[in-house]
């Protein structure tokens, strides 16, 4: 499993670092690209992420899924061209497609997350389009999982080991990181 994860600055670190090194630990890749292109992308918490590849080099066929964190960051690129056209063509292509916190609502606007079950941000609902928003901390509806907020890295970690390895690996990655 491959993913590339979206950052531009004004991330939210927990959500981006440690969701992608827990995935790493589960065996997946996860790559790093800057929105805008840059070297280096800064988290809201100052925390600078140096191995990071330009969106504009990002070849949708290489990944199996997309991975958008949130932040502040995630309400600014939400409604960029670039990232809308880089969401349609994961989407298109049947790939996995996850976000956390206020990232949903870059599902939520472009009519993705319509009719399907979801988790984000406590107050980003009036950007949620037609979804169905329900009380967990991280939600699965077909290819599509959200995650409510930092405090919700685990679930929302479990609940993409869950879809992608199944049950049984889970329950064997909660034993090797002492849940």
């Amino acid at each position: 499993m491959k993913l590339a994860c979206l950052l531009a600055d004004g991330f939210e670190d927990v959500e981006a670092l440690a969701t992608s090194a827990l995935l790493r630990r589960a065996g997946m890749i996860v790559d790093f690209y800057s929105v805008h292109n840059h070297d280096q992308v800064q988290g809201s918490y100052k925390t600078m992420v140096t191995n990071v590849m330009k969106m504009n080099d990002l070849v949708v066929d290489d990944y199996d899924g997309l991975f958008i964190p949130g932040g502040k960051a995630a309400f600014k690129i939400r409604d960029e061209v670039a990232v809308k056209d880089l969401v349609k063509a994961f989407n298109e292509g049947k790939k996995w497609m996850f976000a956390i916190c206020a990232a949903p609502t870059v599902f939520g606007l472009m009519g993705l997350l319509d009719n399907k079950h979801y988790v984000s941000y406590p107050g980003t609902e009036k950007s949620m389009g037609k979804a169905i928003r329900v009380d967990k901390k991280a939600v699965r509806d077909g290819r599509f999982i959200t995650g409510r907020s930092a405090g919700s890295i685990y679930d929302f970690v479990f609940e993409i080991i869950r879809a992608i390895q199944g049950e049984e690996a889970l329950e064997d990655f909660k034993k090797n990181i002492v849940y």
